[in-house]
Parts: structure tokens; sequence; C-alpha cells
């Protein structure tokens, strides 16, 4: 497995490089902004060490896919996605290059990984969102035979995940939220890329934490001690990139499809007499009920992305659906981003309110989340453009749309580099929505290269017939 030359031919930004320098035949975190790369920097890490042996990804389950499309992308390698509890035979993987995974199941693929490893002698590891694993525990209480409470290593994922990093030659970790909480964070992520970087959690919570009894006998690890001792110990395997640095050497604006297959979404209930209703009604009708019923299987994971990115220090904004849609999205997202603001909007507000909480957005400097209906913010709103993440929990279905909606973010104004992201739950009707899109965005696209106004893509855009749209898409989904 080699990365293509157009890859190392002028691709690669300053960052990847610095990084690639810096991780190069060591174990090591990348500690980098959400949109910096950190995938192309993974595979250039993979491919220089192909020759030797096989990569392991672990993942979140949503990204496995993504993840599989990058290594075809950029990499002549072959990339396999385990699901589920099953593994793989070795005649399944013997012609694998890498391995993707998802942190949920790795506990049941260890022995898989061990025999897959045996192959060609060497395995190299890169746990994707490193982060997800600093709450978990290494120990578990258990009660032995003699009444006495012992301890034993959990049977979970953080085990599985501890045995795989001690079998492999070098591991990479990826993360834009190393430290979500509290300094504490990171012991069990270093442990993980560099077994005993720190010695023992204990000593690490005494060390840096300054780990002492609280008033109901247990340990308060909420504090910090020896801070300069600390950072100089990480500089030893962590290359970070800042959301300034980032934007110094990405472009302006990035697009990223996002599939999330059936175990990544959530069911929803309701939608199947809904349609019944619906069919009544007219194609018009259904169409709605079916981008609706897509919306909600991704209202979990999209939340989730988000609090991830707000905990990164970014600012993130969500168009969605209806005024529905994005009521339970919000209250999901407000959930898991705690401490920091999240502004809703909808059709239904008043254009005082909807103008009152662009304005809020725009003001604030730190992170924060804006979730809004495509319709009510997605044109003529002018605020929303120094932005770090967009996600689209509802696909637009004309180019026009489009690029109306991404023009709140690329325009005059902005500071930052923005990577948009159009989230497709397979097995909906986002699956022909989308392929419908990016057929039609690439003559707009096109265009826009050369021409920086979106009047031509609205012009473009304009010339498509609605109703015959909507019934080309049904067709495609029945």
């Amino acid at each position: 497995m080699m990365l293509h030359p157009w890859v190392l031919d002028g691709f690669l930004t300053e960052n990847q490089r610095e990084g690639w320098d810096f991780m190069f035949q060591r174990d090591a975190i990348l500690w980098w902004a959400c949109g910096s790369g950190k995938t192309l920097a993974a595979l250039l890490w993979a491919s220089s060490h192909a020759a030797q042996g096989k990569t392991l990804v672990v993942t979140r389950a949503p990204a496995r896919r993504q993840w599989q499309r990058e290594v075809s992308h950029y990499t002549t390698g072959k990339a396999v996605v385990g699901e589920g509890q099953t593994p793989f035979t070795m005649d399944q993987l013997k012609d694998a290059d890498i391995l993707i995974l998802s942190w949920e199941t790795i506990l049941y693929w260890v022995d898989t990984i061990e025999e897959w490893k045996k192959l060609t002698g060497n395995l190299y590891v890169v746990y994707d969102e490193l982060h997800k694993g600093k709450a978990w525990k290494r120990k578990e209480k258990y009660l032995a035979a003699s009444g006495v409470v012992r301890y034993r290593p959990a049977q979970n994922r953080a085990g599985a995940a501890c045995r795989i990093s001690r079998m492999a030659t070098h591991r990479l970790g990826l993360t834009a939220t190393l430290i979500r909480d509290r300094v504490s964070d990171l012991w069990a992520q270093a442990d993980l890329v560099s077994p005993n970087f720190f010695g023992s959690n204990w000593d690490f919570l005494h060390r840096y934490c300054d780990a002492k009894k609280n008033r109901w006998g247990g340990l308060d690890t909420s504090g910090r001690s020896n801070e300069a001792e600390l950072k100089k110990k990480l500089s030893r395997i962590m290359h970070v990139v800042s959301r300034e640095e980032m934007s110094r050497n990405l472009p302006p604006k990035r697009r990223q499809l996002v599939y999330l297959n059936k175990t990544d979404q959530v069911r929803p209930s309701g939608f199947k007499q809904d349609m019944k209703y619906a069919a009544k009604r007219g194609a018009n009708a259904l169409f709605e009920v079916k981008l609706m019923e897509a919306a909600s299987r991704k209202r979990a994971w999209i939340a989730e992305t988000v609090a991830d990115a707000v905990d990164a220090g970014q600012k993130v904004c969500v168009f969605t659906g209806r005024r529905k849609d994005c009521e339970a999205l919000t209250k999901l997202i407000t959930k898991k981003v705690k401490d920091q603001p999240v502004w809703s909007g909808h059709g239904g507000d008043s254009t005082q309110y909807r103008d009152g909480i662009v304005a809020e957005y725009a003001a604030h400097e730190g992170a924060a989340a804006f979730v809004g209906t495509t319709d009510a913010f997605g044109e003529a709103i002018d605020g929303l453009q120094n932005t770090d993440l967009v996600v689209f929990g509802l696909l637009p279905w004309t180019p026009g749309q489009i690029t109306q909606a991404e023009g709140r973010f690329s325009r005059h104004g902005s500071k930052r580099s923005v990577l948009i992201m159009y989230t497709v739950a397979e097995g909906t009707v986002d699956e022909h929505v989308a392929d419908l899109l990016l057929t039609k965005l690439q003559s707009v696209e096109a265009v826009l290269d050369d021409k920086e106004s979106g009047e031509v893509a609205t012009t473009l855009a304009g010339d498509d017939d609605e109703d015959a749209i909507i019934a080309s898409i049904l067709a495609a989904s029945m």
C-alpha cells in the first residue's frame, strides 16, 4: 500500500508535513483541530509502514465507511470494515492492508487481530477520536471466594484497547479534544498510544493532578500540578495544530459527505403511519415525510459530533429540516453541550428573534452551537460566517439551496476555514438526494471556480422543475 503520487506532489499542507516529520517511526498523538487533515496524516503514517505490517484503525462507528473511502481515494491499499461481534476469518483478512473497527466492538476482535498480525509480524494501530478513551475503567471490582473485594482487568473495550496497544509495533492517536474536562483525562489516552509513558494512573494523578482525599474519603483529581514538567513530557509524543494554525494552511471551504449505515442510526417510530397518510396527499407530502424520517435517524450522531467539536473550542452551525426536527435536535445537543451556549431558531420564530440570535452567535468569541432550519437561516442571513463546522442534518435537494446555505459561511468577513458536512442515512431517501446533488454540484462548482458568484449557481438550479425532481427521487427510493 502506498499513497498516490498526486497526494505527495504539492497536496499536503504544511501542518501535515510537520506532523509527518514528528510521527515517523514513533508513537505519537496528533492533537489537531477539526478539519485539519488528521485522516490523511494517518494514512501517510500507515503507508510508510505498509511493507512491514498491517494497520488497524479504531474509530467511531459512523466514521468507518468514511475511513474506507479515504483509503481508496488517497492510497493504493485495500481497507475492510469490521462490523458487529463476529470477526472475519484469515481468508477474509489476508489481502487487507487496513482493518477498520469501531471502539464499541474491538473487544470481540482482539484474538483475530493477534492472528492477523502474524501474517507480516508487525501491527500498526491508529486510534481515531482518541479522547473517547479518557474515562474508561482499566480495572473492576469483584468479590473473591474468600469474601474479600479484589480487582481484575476490566473486560470491556478499554481492556481490549490496552491489549491491542501492547501487541502493536507503533501507535498513532488522533483527536481534536484531548482534554475534555480535566488534566486527568490525559493518562488513559497517553497510555494507549505509548504504554507506561506516564507510569501508573496513580502516579500520574498525584504528580500532575494534585490528587488528594476529598471530604468523602475518595480521591479529588480535579486539580493541576507540575504543569511545566507535564507540557515538556507531552511534547515528546504530541504534535499540536491549533484552529488558528489550521486556518492559515487550509482552503476556506471544504465539503465532506458522511454516510451512516443502519447500525449507526437511531430507528424512529411513527413514520410508517405518517407515510400512509402522506401518500394520499400527493408526492410532495410523501417526499417531505421521507426527508424527516431520514433526518430523525441521524440526530444522535449529529448531537455527539457537535458536542465533540464544541468541546474542542469550535463554533458549530447545524441546519435541519422543519420545526419539529429543529427542536428535537436542539434538545439533544443542549444535553451534551452543557457549558457552552446553544442558540436555536426556525421559521415559526419572529424575524426580530431570528436576527437577535444570529447577532448573539456572531458576537460570541468562544465555542458555541447554532441550530436552525435551512429555510429560515439558509439565505439572506449575515453573521454565521465565522463558523468552524457546518452540519446538514437535512440534505438540501437542489444546488441552489446548497449554494445559498453554504454562502452563509464563505463570505466577506470570514476569518476561518470551514468544514461543511453533509450527512447521509443509508437505506433512506437521503441516498438518492445525495446522488442527485453530487451530479448537479459538479457543474455548479466548475462555474464557481471561475466566477465567484452565487448567482450563477442559482441560475443553473432554477432551470429545474421542482415537481420533476421530487418525482425522480421518490421513484428511485421506492
